[in-house]
């Protein structure tokens, strides 16, 4: 993994990297079921307060559904790790917080064209966030979801340790939680 990870770098251009280049293996994350629908991803810190929003809502939809079509996951990861997490699903929805200067506790549903993605291709491969995760493993040739949404809730505070929300993220959870349930609903799960 090492191998590759620095191939990328060293081979890292305009187009991310030359997918001929005879440093770039073309590999497959191992895929643990066939037909794997979607998966509702929550991502973020479980140790900071409001970067936890992520996991709080996965716990609650784990609660809630029972779907075999349905995977849910919590995670810290980025990078390729973030990618193959991704990888082998139909569709995702991801539940993150975002910082973009709005109200705390504000709740946005969301596409990856509504982000900037900047410079997908760093040497840094360990600080690829989610838009540049799913570049990445399309462009490693892996099976990304083609549908992906994204719930995001505006963050009071993400850099302070904590098990608990901030009050205007914690009156937010009704409605994001119901935000879920309907993108759900419109994917017929």
């Amino acid at each position: 993994m090492a191998d590759l990870i620095s191939s990328l770098s060293i081979a890292a251009s305009v187009d991310c990297f030359n997918r001929n280049s005879p440093l770039v293996r073309k590999t497959r994350p191992a895929e643990t079921g066939k037909n794997r629908k979607t998966l509702v991803l929550g991502i973020g810190n479980p140790i900071l307060r409001d970067d936890r929003v992520g996991h709080f809502l996965i716990q609650a939809l784990r609660s809630r559904i029972s779907n075999p079509d349905i995977t849910f996951q919590e995670t810290s990861l980025a990078g390729l790790s973030l990618a193959e997490s991704l990888a082998g699903f139909k569709s995702a929805v991801v539940i993150d917080a975002i910082q973009s200067g709005g109200v705390p506790g504000e709740v946005y549903c969301l596409g990856p064209e509504d982000f900037h993605p900047g410079n997908a291709c760093q040497n840094n491969w360990h600080g690829v966030g989610l838009i540049q995760a799913l570049e990445l493993g399309r462009n490693l040739g892996w099976p990304m979801p083609q549908d992906v949404t994204i719930v995001a809730i505006e963050a009071g505070d993400v850099s302070h340790f904590g098990d608990d929300l901030t009050p205007e993220v914690e009156k937010a959870m009704p409605l994001a939680l119901q935000t879920v349930l309907e993108l759900l609903n419109k994917k017929a799960i």
